[in-house]
């Protein structure tokens, strides 16, 4: 993370709308880049957070992203029953790619795993799965 970056984050969580704008307002446009570059890759690759993830699978499959963590993650009309909407769940797996530089290096003794297409759905529970069933 830059040191920018890192003076932002300090300013935004202790400070206020003004002293942050008076600060925003000082830096080049290749600074405000830079840090919403950093920003955006801290995010994206942050293990506990799955957000940004969720969001970009979601909005790409061609769903209206629903914010929270409880619930589905996104929504779309129903085109072959108008005024019903059609629920989706995303769950994408993060990797690490600093993990495979380690296992390059020797330094992890296993290979990690590779994305495949799995998921997890541990909240999803066979009275859930009849609720949301679609009718054949």
């Amino acid at each position: 993370m830059n040191k920018e970056l890192q003076e932002i984050i300090k300013i935004y969580s202790t400070g206020s709308h003004l002293e942050l704008g008076s600060y925003l307002i000082k830096k080049s446009k290749d600074t405000i880049i830079g840090m919403l570059t950093d920003l955006l890759t801290i995010y994206m690759n942050d293990k506990n957070s799955s957000t940004l993830r969720e969001f970009i699978t979601v909005t790409l499959a061609g769903y209206e992203h629903k914010e929270g963590k409880i619930g589905y993650n996104g929504f779309k009309q129903d085109v072959f029953m108008p005024g019903n909407t059609i629920n989706c769940e995303a769950k994408p797996k993060n990797i690490d790619s600093e993990e495979f530089k380690k296992f390059n290096r020797n330094e992890r003794k296993t290979k990690p795993s590779k994305l495949n297409g799995g998921g997890n759905f541990t909240d999803y529970t066979a009275n859930r799965l009849q609720k949301t069933k679609m009718p054949i």
